[in-house]
């Protein structure tokens, strides 16, 4: 049976969760701006990169459960669903399609990454809370938190 509704404990931890990851990639960037500092920063921001856009997809596939919104079946499709029902904007999305596409590269090693593709990425991640906020901003909308 398909859950319905939207758990809001679980919800807000993964939110919280996210927050937490934001401020430590923050504090990373930082360091990865340097060009003379060394490696561990760069890998450091990959990794806490890879797990924010993880955590969007995982309350973006909380949210299309909870809604009963067709299943989507790539990370890109979870975005999409979103966009469609109207609980992100076109431009969040899009954005966040993108996301989507740059983890698969980083977690499946497509090909390498390069530094100044990573800090451009690393100048967009405001995305991801202007996603939370869209979010949660439709869920308080309908009254489904």
């Amino acid at each position: 049976m398909v859950p319905s509704g939207i758990d809001k404990e679980k919800f807000l931890i993964q939110v919280e969760r996210l927050e937490q990851n934001y401020a430590l990639l923050l504090d990373v960037k930082a360091q990865v701006g340097d060009a003379s500092s060394d490696a561990i920063p760069l890998v450091a921001a990959e990794r806490l990169l890879q797990i924010l856009i993880e955590e969007c997809l995982n309350i973006g596939n909380h949210i299309i459960s909870g809604l009963n919104l067709d299943r989507a079946d790539t990370y890109k499709e979870i975005f999409v669903r979103l966009q469609q029902k109207g609980v992100i904007s076109k431009e969040i999305g899009k954005e966040l399609i993108s996301f989507a596409s740059f983890r698969n590269r980083l977690v499946h090693l497509y090909w390498r990454v390069e530094r100044d593709e990573m800090l451009s990425k690393l100048d967009d991640i405001g995305v991801v809370k202007q996603f939370v906020e869209g979010v949660y901003a439709y869920l308080k909308s309908n009254k489904l938190l």
